[in-house]
Formats: structure tokens, sequence, C-alpha cells
């Protein structure tokens, strides 16, 4: 008996321990779409990405919620002739697997996204700028531009330029860096399902100091309807891409708050100048006169979004506030139908369903407005993957796009993709004209020389009209009142120490 009592002790006091184990802190974020690689070197440009790869990455430089510039893993920079970059470092940076960041983890990584083997849609936004990137003292790299460049602080502010460490980079096979990254950024991957769920624990030796969540669970929920019932039933605590619709329903719930921000961003419509009846700048015109994009703002928004009325924001070089916005005009745009001899041929319309905030809503409403304007219009709403496929090989018309900045217009999209000739190649090749005054504006820090040539491209769009900007994006996101988190204009997921709390 007296054995039995000393049993049921010891087992009880075991289960007690066990009961007083507390749980991770976690906080679970619904996303509305997924990346299908967690190796930023090889991904494509998205906001997905942005929003992902900023747990777990940390890069040189970064912009602040402002849109500051400011020292991330570099601490200073330098350059006398705008070709020569040098960077140091910061000291004692650790990676997850617990090495200490040097410059050669830095120039190894950075070469690594400019120049091994494996396919990188990424990689073309930065390899026509840098000529080498080296390790010239322990905590020091140097980097060479191709030619002047006062943006190239500015580009490499970004996920994609994640430092990693040499020895992992070079011990892993590729296909393991597609599942299991290492970085130095706040979290570190634990588990990862593709289309799924990915799981990240907390780097608490992170240079920025303990993050406070313990566990971060990222799930990616496609449908609309979905996401927001998980997050009014508690299951989330963040929800990006919540539709203005149902801001009302989830603001109801004594728990829950709707954040917003407007986003360095702006949604568009492209269409293919190279091939099929959108060739015809005449019938661009047209379908471009015909959007109510105020009527869209209000009806459709709320009027939450601003009219754009430029090809660039608000906060970026060479902004026109005087300009008027796009127009909507329905005589106007009969007019140029009329001029383009259109005999009502079909124009592909193709869109992505899910992977915008309302943007299946938005691309409904154009669709009515231009059955209204009397134009034979194959309305074609698909899932991601099917039309990023489609919209890569040039097999659109038209289709619904959205273009980001960080405050300089050499690298804006509207600029700096079609100067580069590389993420609407399929759709319309820029004149010798843009693509000289593209590169004049990296080569000089004159900003009024820049603001002059930026102001002219502005006027080679107005002409040749591959684009017709709709309205600058925002940001809504559902989030758990005991949630202390600002939503970032460049879409980010900052979980760093001072950005969260709960």
């Amino acid at each position: 008996m007296k054995k039995r009592w000393i049993v049921l002790l010891t087992a009880g006091l075991c289960t007690a321990s066990l009961a007083q184990t507390p749980k991770p802190r976690t906080l679970t974020i619904a996303l509305n779409a997924y990346v299908n690689t967690l190796d930023p070197h090889h991904a494509g440009a998205s906001i997905i990405g942005a929003r992902t790869y900023n747990l777990m990455f940390d890069s040189l430089t970064d912009f602040d919620e402002k849109d500051r510039l400011r020292p991330m893993l570099a601490t200073r920079w330098s350059s006398k002739d705008n070709v020569t970059w040098v960077f140091q470092l910061r000291p004692k940076v650790r990676f997850h697997d617990g090495s200490t960041m040097t410059a050669e983890d830095v120039a190894y990584s950075l070469n690594r996204l400019l120049n091994d083997d494996k396919p990188s849609s990424i990689r073309s936004s930065y390899q026509p700028y840098i000529k080498s990137i080296k390790a010239t003292g322990p905590l020091e790299v140097t980097i060479t531009t191709t030619q002047p460049d006062v943006l190239l602080p500015r580009r490499l502010a970004t996920q994609y330029t994640a430092i990693m460490p040499k020895a992992y980079l070079q011990k892993t096979s590729f296909e393991a860096l597609q599942l299991k990254p290492v970085g130095t950024g706040p979290y570190r991957v634990t588990e990862y399902s593709p289309g799924g769920r990915m799981v990240l624990e907390r780097h608490d030796a992170y240079w920025g100091g303990k993050p406070v969540a313990e566990r971060v669970v990222v799930r990616a929920i496609a449908e609309n309807s979905t996401r927001v019932a998980a997050l009014l039933s508690g299951e989330v605590d963040i929800a990006t891409n919540i539709p203005p619709d149902v801001v009302s329903q989830v603001e109801s719930r004594s728990n829950l708050q709707v954040d917003d921000v407007a986003l360095d961003n702006y949604m568009l419509l492209y269409f293919n100048t190279r091939s099929g009846p959108t060739a015809n700048v005449h019938l661009r015109r047209a379908l471009s006169l015909a959007i109510d994009r105020e009527g869209i703002s209000k009806a459709l928004w709320g009027g939450r979004v601003r009219v754009m009325n430029d090809y660039f924001l608000p906060n970026e070089l060479a902004y026109s506030k005087n300009r008027p916005n796009f127009r909507f005009d329905l005589d106007e745009a009969r007019k140029e139908l009329k001029l383009a001899g259109y005999k009502g041929e079909e124009i592909l319309f193709a869109t992505p369903a899910t992977y915008y905030t309302n943007g299946k809503v938005v691309t409904d409403a154009i669709y009515q407005m231009w059955k209204n304007l009397g134009v034979n219009v194959k309305y074609t709403p698909l899932e991601t993957v099917e039309w990023s496929q489609m919209a890569a090989a040039g097999k659109i018309q038209v289709t619904l796009q959205s273009f980001s900045t960080d405050g300089d217009p050499g690298t804006n999209n509207a600029v700096k993709s079609f100067a580069e000739n590389t993420l609407l190649k399929n759709y319309y090749v820029a004149s010798d004209t843009f693509v000289r005054l593209a590169n004049q504006s990296l080569r000089t820090s004159n900003v009024a020389a820049r603001i002059k040539n930026y102001r002219q491209i502005a006027g080679i769009l107005d002409k040749d009209l591959p684009i017709t900007p709709l309205y600058q994006s925002v940001e809504l996101v559902g989030v758990k009142k005991n949630v202390r988190w600002t939503p970032h204009p460049r879409f980010y997921i900052n979980l760093r120490p001072g950005k969260f709390d709960f």
C-alpha cells in the first residue's frame, strides 16, 4: 500500500508539472495565398512574398512605415561616384542556425541571387545594375554597379535580397532550400506545407531583440468568406485582405477591429499592345475612358481608395498633384472606338479571381462598363496559378495587376519593368527614348533632372497607354483587439520587437 501511494503521488506530481507547462504564445495569421518556395532568391515578385519572407529574413536596407530608407543588416553605406558602394555591416548578427553573419555570407548570398545556375524570375530586377559584390573586410561589403546608380541602397531594400549563411547554402541542396531556409529574421521556419500552412518559432538571438510571439502559424485561405469566418470564430488572430463589404460585420464583434493603410501600390489594367485587338491604341483609350473610377471607389470601396491621377504615387519623386484624375467619358470612349475601326473582335479580359482584395468585384464592374460601351469582351476570372501562367505567356489582351514603389519612379514598375523589358515584355516594348530617360535618371543625383525625365516618361505612357491606373491600393486587415500591430504600406507583416505585441 505504501508503495502504491508513492507511485500515485509521483504520478500526480508529474501530471501537475505537465499541466503547469505554459503553452507557447502563438499568433495565427490567415493570408489569401501562399508562396510556393521559401527561397526568395528564386521566387517571383509578389505581394504574398512580401508578407511571408519578411518574417524570416532581413536585407541590408529596409523601409520603415513612413517609407524612409533605414539601416537593417547594414549600419551605413557610402559612395563617392554612385558606382562603388561600400556597406558596413551590423556586428554580432546571428543566423537561425546559430552562426554569426560575416561579409562572406552577405557577398555569397547576393552573388547567389545574381549568378547561380537555377532559374529566378526576380534576378532580372538586380542583374542589369550590379557588376560585382565582394567581401572587402570582416564586416564590409563592396558592391560595384554597371553604371552610376543613385538608387542602389533603395534597390536592396527588399526581401528578395535576403541574407543567408554561406556554409548552409553550400552544403544544402537546392530542393531542400526551397522548404527549409535559414536567415537572420525574427522567426525561423519549423514546418512548411506549400498550399497549406507554415509554422515558425521565435529566433531568440535576433539582433533586434527577442520577438513577443513565441510561435507564429501562417495559414493560406484563398476564399474570402472562409478567411473571414476563421477570424470571426477566433481561429486566427490576424486576417489579411478583408473585403470592404464585410468590414461592418467584423467590426460588430467587440473583440475585433479592421485596420487600414494606404499602400505603396496601385491597381491598374495592362493591355497587350503587341497583338490582338488591343494592339490598337485607340481601342485601349476607349477601354480606359469607359471606366468610372470614382464610381468604383464609392460603390465598391466605400470611398476608402484614392482614384489615380498619375503613374506615380503621392509619396514618389515626380508625382504631379495638379494632374487631373484619369477620365471617365463615355462619349469620348465611343469616338476612340470609332477611330479604332473596331468591328466587334473578341477581347480576352482574364483576371486573378482571388489574389487581390475586392479584385473580382472590381473586374466584374469594369466588364459591365465595357459591355455598356459595346465591346465584345470575353471575361474570364481565373485562379492565381493559371492566371499568372497565361499572363506571363502573353496570352491575355487585358488583365488586372498592381504596381508597387519605394518612393522613386526608378524602382516603380511603371518605369523599371518597362525600361528593363522584363515583367511585361510580352505586352509592351518601351521605346529607346523611354529607356534612355530611365537610365539617365539612375545616373544622376540631380533631383530636378530626374523629375524632368520621369515626367517625360509619364507623357510617353499617356501616349502609348500600355497601362491604365485605377486606384491606390488600401490594405484592410482584420485583427483581434488584443493584438497591437499596424499594417505596413509595403505589405510586410512586421512582427519585430517594438512593432507588435499581444
